[in-house]
């Protein structure tokens, strides 16, 4: 048996262990197998066993207890853990109250039946119209916005106006990479720019593709493979061989490298501004760091949505207004941003001064947000599983264990796979 049918069987198995194992644990528990106390409102999250990000949850809980007078019963799974907890607690049919998810994963819920429609609780003039990019799989919002935003290009503006590199010619795929050639050529130690490379981050190669002019996933037809997606698959070979990007790079590798000043371009998150400053020697990188435009063949920039809602495992009347407050209480949303560092997703919110007046979020909302599409491989109904096929697909082109062409075809064919189901 080839690597190639090795791959696509783990990924079938994978696939349908989470399906099965969810659509069981949906099948065999009723409401009436979920209780749970009268005055309690259970809130799973990784973030409480984060210490920089439980303080900030508990002050956002406790707005919950002030309003209704329920206490909050936490429940905590680690992130590189998290799906596959929530699939055996809900197999238990125990599980009530709220969940944090990554976007990611809720495809799967959702085809397992395991989250509530939200269409009748979410009152979608409360957020600006991005939101509608995300919250929702096969035409039903099982999604409550809790935090949302985009991951973009952050630089070193200074670091590089010193190298004598106008960030203004990044519009430009051309002039993107000649800065990037100026980099290498001023400094060999610096590592021009890093992206994610490494396997279980290749997400962020997805708005190349756009930038390319390629898609993933267009009008329920796999497009992957198309010439825009090799176009951005030989480019980031290229930059890989050129020595202009580094392989096997993960987001916490990045951030280090930049808060060392030994990169001056990467892909994050606004929680960026956070991260970077306690990591970096130099007291004023918060002020040096500055957010571009993707490159791009048609100029516009593109970027991809990242987005962490709360989902309801029950339709209670506490569940419900715990929603509420978690996504639209304007306190909540204020705790959430400065403990958090996540962006708020309410208009009114967007539009206080704690948000508005913070330059670097307000560039990022204008020059990353407003290009931001929705990460296609969400429509599939595991679309973790579709996420690693194609991310496999990537690094083995990236690799070159066989050419860009044939990889693309080979995750073509594996996404093509779990689409079928």
């Amino acid at each position: 048996m080839n690597s190639t049918t090795d791959r696509r069987g783990f990924l079938r198995t994978c696939a349908a262990g989470a399906a099965g194992a969810l659509l069981a644990g949906s099948a065999s528990c009723s409401t009436a197998d979920r209780s749970g106390a009268d005055d309690t409102l259970s809130f799973t999250s990784w973030g409480f066993a984060e210490t920089r990000s439980s303080t900030a949850m508990r002050e956002a809980c406790e707005v919950y207890t002030e309003t209704t007078g329920l206490t909050v019963d936490e429940r905590v799974y680690p992130y590189d853990k998290y799906l596959n907890q929530l699939v055996l607690s809900a197999r238990g049919g125990r599980m009530t109250g709220i969940v944090h998810i990554d976007e990611e994963w809720m495809s799967a819920l959702a085809t397992a039946e395991v989250i509530k429609d939200l269409n009748p609780h979410v009152d979608t003039a409360l957020y600006p119209r991005v939101i509608d990019k995300a919250g929702s799989y096969d035409g039903v919002r099982y999604a409550m916005p809790w935090t949302q935003s985009a991951l973009g290009i952050v630089t070193n503006g200074p670091m590089l106006r010193d190298l004598g590199i106008d960030t203004s010619t990044f519009d430009d795929i051309d002039g993107f990479t000649r800065a990037l050639r100026r980099i290498k050529d001023s400094d060999g130690s610096l590592i021009p720019y890093a992206p994610c490379s490494a396997v279980t981050q290749l997400k962020d190669f997805i708005p190349w593709i756009w930038a390319f002019g390629g898609t993933v996933y267009e009008s329920g037809e796999v497009t992957l493979g198309d010439p825009g997606s090799k176009d951005a698959l030989d480019y980031w070979k290229m930059l890989l061989d050129d020595g202009l990007i580094q392989a096997g790079m993960d987001r916490e590798g990045a951030r280090t490298l930049f808060a060392q000043q030994r990169t001056a371009i990467y892909d994050d998150a606004p929680q960026a501004i956070g991260v970077i400053p306690p990591q970096s020697s130099d007291p004023d990188i918060a002020s040096k760091m500055e957010v571009v435009r993707r490159p791009a063949r048609d100029g516009e920039g593109h970027n991809l949505i990242w987005s962490q809602p709360l989902v309801a495992l029950d339709d209670s009347e506490a569940t419900v207004e715990a929603l509420r407050i978690f996504s639209t209480d304007l306190r909540t949303q204020q705790i959430a941003f400065e403990g958090l560092g996540n962006p708020p997703t309410t208009i009114e919110a967007i539009e206080s001064p704690w948000f508005a007046e913070d330059s670097f979020h307000e560039q990022w909302n204008r020059v990353v947000v407003a290009s931001a599409r929705r990460n296609p491989l969400w429509d599939f109904p595991i679309g973790s599983s579709a996420q690693r096929a194609h991310d496999e697909a990537i690094e083995q082109g990236l690799r070159g264990t066989v050419s860009s062409t044939q990889a693309l075809k080979e995750g073509k064919e594996a996404l093509m796979e779990l689409l079928r189901g």
